[in-house]
């Protein structure tokens, strides 16, 4: 009998969190080279892990639809300037054109104001690192948007902590309704417990790289994901998975607490 898309579905929560409570896992999420750890989310069978390189957001003005081809496979792209080189940064943000229909649905504003502080980010980055370190790295974005089949999202949601894992740094877009919604809770949440980073980046749509300015360290209270907003009422059960999957997970991260909503705070940089 072939599989509905319900078991498929219910397959890739098996498997996602039997790579979650894995022996390896926190080793693998533990350093700057997620190689392994994607090439783990990948074996699973569904959605490959796709990335969108600094450049195309440069070149573009604009956050690319998944469809487009604009991104490239997680792995051939760190591999094409080596691990040591590059920063895999997701992107949390609250879609600034939302709708239940998904040809009208769109992350970005008509002047795509979201894209100029990607690009502005990436600058300050860069400079960072180069300050820092002593090269420019490559950077990938994770954004939704770009590297998710935007026909197949129900299959993402089971790999979604995992690509949380696979990516080295958060930078949250802070728009008026960003604390509201029940995705940027929830992805706020995953970065917290699944990556190494002591920190999340959060910028604004006025953000403007004026290095070297480092921002300020502030901290922002872990709300419940069940209790905030969504534009299409399917996601519920969805989001009510996820949380229950992370729940009770101790952060890959020894220095952060384990998560108390309402109470657990996390450290950010506000730029």
């Amino acid at each position: 009998m072939a599989k509905t898309n319900a078991d498929i579905e219910d397959l890739l929560w098996s498997r996602a969190e039997k790579i979650l409570s894995g022996s390896h896992f926190r080793n693998d999420a533990s350093g700057f080279d997620r190689r392994t750890l994607i090439r783990r989310a990948n074996d699973i069978g569904g959605l490959k892990m796709h990335l969108l390189h600094s450049s195309k957001v440069e070149e573009l003005g604009r956050i690319p639809e998944s469809s487009e081809g604009t991104t490239v496979e997680a792995i051939s792209g760190i591999e094409l300037y080596g691990a040591s080189r590059v920063e895999v940064v997701m992107v949390s943000h609250r879609w600034l054109r939302p709708s239940i229909d998904i040809k009208l649905a769109h992350p970005d504003s008509e002047s795509n104001c979201k894209a100029k502080v990607i690009n502005e980010y990436t600058k300050w980055r860069r400079k960072w690192v180069k300050h820092k370190h002593g090269f420019l790295p490559e950077i990938y974005y994770w954004i939704d948007y770009s590297c998710v089949d935007q026909s197949q999202t129900a299959n993402a949601v089971p790999l979604l902590p995992i690509w949380v894992a696979c990516c080295e740094r958060f930078l949250q877009i802070e728009t008026p309704e960003y604390h509201d919604r029940a995705w940027c809770r929830v992805e706020t949440i995953l970065s917290h417990i699944f990556s190494f980073a002591d920190h999340h980046t959060v910028v604004d749509l006025g953000f403007r790289c004026r290095w070297p300015d480092s921002g300020v360290e502030t901290e922002m209270v872990i709300c419940d994901p069940e209790c905030g907003a969504t534009t299409k009422e399917e996601d519920k059960p969805l989001l009510r998975r996820l949380t229950s999957l992370i729940r009770d997970v101790e952060p890959v991260n020894s220095m952060r607490p384990q998560i108390v909503v309402g109470e657990t705070k996390i450290k950010c940089y506000r730029l």
